[in-house]
């Protein structure tokens, strides 16, 4: 529950940050027809034009454990500094615990939603950025045995990213769900995931 609220705060300082943002400076084009350097209101969008497509890849993590995956994901404008959206993600995950148990793979499957608020005052000091929130669950494919050793949490990520609504994107958060007391190992390999990718149509 509490991590719902963390992400229910994050939009809401997000909105309240880009209501109190200044109003965009215009730069005009002779000949040109509308402004060159503001973007359409959101609510003058079809549906079609609100959808973004893309992908990309999360949780890096090479040694022990190493961990590597592969995520499609389709996100919504819902504002014009708002998106949120879902995804798939494939994530091998490997670790060694030695001894009688040895070397455990996983070949996981899971289904996330997020969220991302760009802040005009965080884009001010590091370009374009915006915070992200991710709640994420996984599910083992494999037919190894390491779901007799343990099976995986549910990773709550949040953090800040770089990047504008369609391109290239570089995400960094934090798992807060990662070590706890549950039983449940994290398919990530460190409590900090990074998360390469992006919107590109």
């Amino acid at each position: 529950m509490k991590h719902i609220f963390l992400l229910c705060f994050l939009i809401s300082v997000g909105v309240v940050f880009e209501s109190r943002a200044q109003d965009p400076v215009v730069i005009k084009e002779d000949g040109a027809k509308g402004d060159l350097d503001v973007e359409p209101d959101v609510s003058e969008l079809t549906f079609r034009q609100r959808l973004h497509f893309g992908g990309g890849l999360s949780g890096l993590s090479f040694g022990n454990p190493t961990s590597i995956g592969v995520s499609p994901m389709v996100g919504y404008q819902l504002a014009n500094n708002t998106i949120a959206g879902v995804g798939l993600t494939y994530q091998y995950y490997s670790v060694n615990y030695g001894g009688n148990i040895g070397k455990l793979t996983s070949n996981l499957l899971g289904e996330r939603i997020f969220i991302r608020q760009y802040i005009p005052s965080l884009t001010a000091l590091l370009g374009q950025s915006y915070l992200v929130g991710q709640v994420e669950n996984y599910s083992n494919l494999s037919d190894s045995n390491a779901s007799n050793y343990y099976g995986y949490s549910n990773p709550v990520l949040v953090g800040i990213g770089i990047g504008s609504k369609l391109g290239i994107n570089l995400s960094v958060m934090y798992d807060l769900n990662y070590g706890s007391s549950t039983g449940k190992v994290s398919p990530y390999g460190s409590a900090l995931v990074v998360q390469v990718g992006g919107f590109f149509f």
